[in-house]
C-alpha cells in the first residue's frame, strides 16, 4: 500500500538524496538498469542544476516518491530540446528495492502522464523496459503505454546481453491525446478518407 508515500515535483534541495538514492539502485545485483555502479558521478551542484532546469522546461520535469522524509522512488521525464520533437518526453524510473511492488512505480508513471496531460506540449511519453521486466512492463501497459520495438542486446551488463522494448504512450486510446487538445495527425486523420 502506498498511502505513506507522498508523490511531488522534485526541488534542487532533493538533490543529495536523490544522488543517493540513485547509487543505493545502481549498485542492487540484477537490477534492470543501464546505469552500473560507480557510473553516476553528478555533483550535488549538477543535480541540483538539472532539478532546476527540469522544472524550468514546458517539456520536462521530475517527481518523487517520499516516505517518511526518505526519497523512495523518481521518475524523469525529459523533453527534446529540438523543435521537431519537443513534444516526445523520455520518461526512466527507479524505485527502491524495498518499495517494489507496492505501488509507488505506478503511481509515479501515473503522476508522469498527469503532468504530460496538462503541458499542453508533450504528445508522447516513450521509455525503454528490459523484456525479463513483466512486472514493470505490465504496469506500463496498464497506463495504456505500447510495445513499439524490441532491441536485440540493446544493454550489455557484466558480460550479459538483455533485450529491450521501446514503449510509448501517445494519447491514442481511452484516455485524451496527451499535451495539447489536438493532436494534428488524428485530424489529419479524420479530414482524409
Amino acid at each position: 500500500m502506498t498511502d505513506d508515500v507522498t508523490i511531488r515535483e522534485a526541488t534542487p534541495q532533493d538533490a543529495e538524496q536523490l544522488i543517493a538514492h540513485v547509487h543505493r539502485v545502481a549498485a542492487e545485483p540484477d537490477i534492470d538498469l543501464v546505469l552500473m555502479p560507480g557510473e553516476f558521478k553528478v555533483t550535488v551542484e549538477e543535480e541540483r542544476k538539472f532539478l532546476a532546469d527540469h522544472a524550468a522546461a514546458d517539456n520536462s520535469s521530475v517527481f518523487v516518491a517520499e516516505a517518511a522524509g526518505r526519497l523512495v522512488g523518481v521518475v524523469v521525464c525529459t523533453g527534446g530540446t529540438r523543435r521537431a520533437l519537443r513534444h516526445a518526453a523520455t520518461l526512466g524510473i527507479t524505485v527502491a528495492k524495498d518499495w517494489r511492488g507496492r505501488g509507488v512505480g505506478s503511481r509515479l508513471v501515473a503522476r508522469a502522464v498527469e503532468w504530460a496531460r496538462g503541458t499542453g506540449v508533450v504528445t508522447r511519453i516513450e521509455l525503454t523496459v528490459f523484456v525479463r521486466n513483466e512486472a514493470a512492463r505490465r504496469v506500463y501497459e496498464k497506463l495504456g503505454f505500447v510495445v513499439e520495438g524490441r532491441r536485440r542486446n540493446a544493454v550489455c551488463r557484466d558480460g550479459v546481453y538483455f533485450d529491450d522494448f521501446v514503449m510509448a504512450l501517445t494519447g491514442k486510446g481511452p484516455e485524451p491525446p496527451l499535451g495539447a487538445a489536438t493532436h494534428r495527425s488524428r485530424s489529419i486523420r479524420r479530414t482524409s478518407g
